[in-house]
């Protein structure tokens, strides 16, 4: 979701994962995208915006998708895991000076769009929010 909605504001796409055939597959369905193998991470170093769609760092806080060296000032994070909220690559790329975006948020606006499409009224985001935080951060 993430890629197509970066296609439709007329970003370049690339798509990498451990098996480059992969990348490809998923790439060849987002209009304008490349993939490719973890030997495209470098990549990064050029980008504006990384997105971590996979569970790394989730089951073990301490594993990351992509290493610090390939983060930077420049970029914006966005890490998909909202458990634990703080990953190590949200840390990593904050100390790299990155603009960093908790998976807490994907998580939110996934809610707040079923709540309007299943209810028809505006949704409680604010509310959400702190129910969603304070139940994330108890845990």
């Amino acid at each position: 979701a993430a890629a197509f909605a970066l296609a439709d504001a007329d970003a370049s796409v690339h798509v990498a994962n451990r098996t480059a055939e992969t990348a490809v597959e998923l790439a060849a369905a987002v209009p304008g995208a490349t993939g490719g193998g973890l030997d495209t991470l470098d990549r990064i170093r050029e980008a504006d915006a990384l997105v971590n769609a996979t569970s790394v760092g989730m089951e073990s806080p301490d594993e990351t998708p992509v290493s610090a060296e390939y983060l930077h000032g420049d970029l914006a994070v966005l890490d998909a895991v909202y458990t634990p909220l703080e990953t190590r690559l949200l840390r990593e790329a904050a100390a790299a000076g990155a603009v960093t975006i908790d998976g807490a948020w994907m998580l939110l606006l996934q809610g707040v769009e079923a709540f309007e499409l299943w209810t028809g009224r505006d949704a409680p985001v604010e509310s959400m929010n702190a129910a969603l935080r304070n139940h994330l951060e108890s845990d």
